[in-house]
């Protein structure tokens, strides 16, 4: 009987050593999934909204002012470039708007019309799980606005 108590004092420790050993790792993949979460956020809410400007300009004349409302309205949600960027480090100067086939003006429109994202780089919060990744989603929709050549 002795014996017994004796051999369960000797372990009484080894479950803190074994959290101890553990823990770190443990951390760290709980910060990875965070990043990732985190990047895959990020990147869906560029398709989101390059999407969005996509289909407003497929639609509208094919104006500067048109370009320039959609190019607020991937970086700020709206068209007329009020509030902050919907991500952090996300500008008008990452988006591009271009078109291919027809045209370029108001009267004879372009046949597809492309927005993308260009250089949008993801910043990582937790210095520990570096992700360093550009995104550069992209779009592409037959115009179907005035003037458009079906």
């Amino acid at each position: 009987m002795m014996r017994r108590f004796v051999k369960g004092r000797r372990q009484r420790g080894q479950s803190m050593v074994e959290l101890a050993m553990v823990l770190p790792f443990l951390l760290l993949l709980v910060a990875g999934i965070i990043e990732f979460g985190r990047a895959y956020y990020q990147y869906n809410t560029l398709s989101k909204a390059v999407r969005v400007a996509a289909r407003y300009m497929s639609s509208r004349p094919w104006l500067a002012n048109e370009r320039t409302n959609a190019t607020r309205m991937v970086v700020y949600g709206n068209v007329d470039g009020t509030g902050s960027p919907i991500l952090p480090g996300l500008s008008t100067s990452n988006v591009q708007i271009t078109s291919r086939g027809g045209g370029t003006t108001d009267t004879n429109p372009p046949r597809w019309v492309t927005v993308a994202i260009t250089n949008y780089q993801f910043q990582s919060m937790i210095l520990l799980v570096p992700i360093n990744v550009t995104f550069t989603p992209g779009v592409e929709m037959l115009y179907v606005g005035l003037n458009a050549a079906y």
